[in-house]
């Protein structure tokens, strides 16, 4: 039997859930396990080794027709890394990164995403064999929200993603970053409705965007002092982040929060909003505020030049979270979950 990874994300536009793929497939190539990504036929050379293109389209029936299809075929498992799975295979693993789905009141995605996901999650996390998640508090909403036993969960943590530099674009002066501001729960409108807090500071304001076709439409008001940038690449985006003062990440919820650990990694201070799961996984490494406080976000934009992140903090920081030992759990978990089911993908 050998092991089936859904790779439809690799014909998406890679964000914090693609780039967890993308770091979970690299650390797994560089062990012996004998596996095989599956992934609609995109017409583009992806930096990944052992893929396998079959089916047409690229979206939910490629998924919940042809991949399936080819897996029952093979008498495979199957490990979605993605959120989304097939919904009639039982011999997979799912992965799950948050319930911001669930959790937006309406007002985050647009209807036809959050009734999809509202039908699919539950059902996949009910059949599927196991299920990976993030972090403590993402399994906790998945126990909650859906009554599934606490072993058949799973915490892969996040790792930092490759990060490189490219040309900064030309800023006059210093500034502060926000990041997914097309996304209505990255809070980014208050940000921008309280720029003279940042602005008193002599701070400006980058925001960073990029197309979706999942989330509602998040309007922006204009001023001279914010600067807008849509659909940058990696390279410039870390670059930003290299140089800006801090990176503020005032989100209503979240599963992790990949951009903190971008910015602390690289020394960079970090204003966040004081969710649960930031502090589970970052600590005291953040600056937090009360959550659309205005005083209490000016008081942590003049904590900014007071912060330090030691080298040793950093150094932590990326022990702890690196994808080499997430895949070291994920090992630990497939090879415990073979042996209770009395399966054997091969070894090489």
């Amino acid at each position: 039997m050998k092991l089936i990874i859904n790779g439809r994300f690799l014909t998406q536009q890679p964000s914090g859930v693609q780039n967890y793929a993308i770091g979970i497939l690299t650390a797994l190539q560089k062990i012996k396990l004998d596996f095989e990504i599956v992934m609609p036929y995109d017409g583009e050379i992806k930096p990944i080794t052992n893929t396998k293109t079959i089916g047409w389209g690229k979206g939910f029936i490629w998924e919940q027709l042809f991949l399936p299809l080819y897996v029952k075929k093979k008498s495979s498992i199957l490990i979605n890394l993605c959120n989304s799975a097939p919904l009639f295979i039982k011999n997979q693993i799912v992965t799950i990164h948050d319930l911001a789905f669930a959790s937006d009141g309406g007002n985050w995605f647009k209807p036809g995403f959050r009734m999809w996901y509202n039908f699919l999650i539950p059902k996949i996390c009910k059949r599927s064999m196991l299920i990976f998640t993030v972090s403590q508090f993402s399994k906790n909403e998945i126990i909650n929200n859906y009554g599934v036993s606490e072993q058949k969960i799973k915490i892969i943590p996040n790792g930092l993603p490759e990060i490189t530099f490219n040309t900064v674009p030309a800023i006059n002066g210093k500034y502060v970053l926000i990041t997914g501001a097309n996304n209505p729960r990255k809070n980014a409108g208050w940000v921008v409705n309280n720029i003279d807090v940042i602005k008193q500071k002599g701070y400006k304001l980058v925001v960073l965007s990029e197309g979706s076709a999942i989330f509602n439409e998040v309007e922006l008001k204009e001023s001279e002092d914010v600067i807008f940038f849509k659909n940058v690449s990696l390279q410039v985006y870390h670059s930003l982040l290299k140089n800006a003062e801090a990176l503020l990440f005032p989100s209503l919820y979240e599963g992790f929060g990949i951009p903190i650990l971008e910015s602390l990694s690289l020394g960079i201070p970090v204003i966040a909003s004081g969710l649960e799961v930031f502090k589970e996984s970052f600590g005291n490494l953040p600056i937090y505020f009360e959550l659309n406080n205005s005083e209490s976000f000016a008081k942590a934009i003049n904590e900014i030049q007071e912060k330090h992140i030691s080298e040793e903090m950093i150094v932590d920081l990326k022990n702890k979270f690196n994808f080499e030992n997430s895949v070291k759990i994920l090992m630990r978990e497939l090879e415990q979950l073979i042996n209770e089911n009395s399966i054997s993908p091969r070894l090489v």
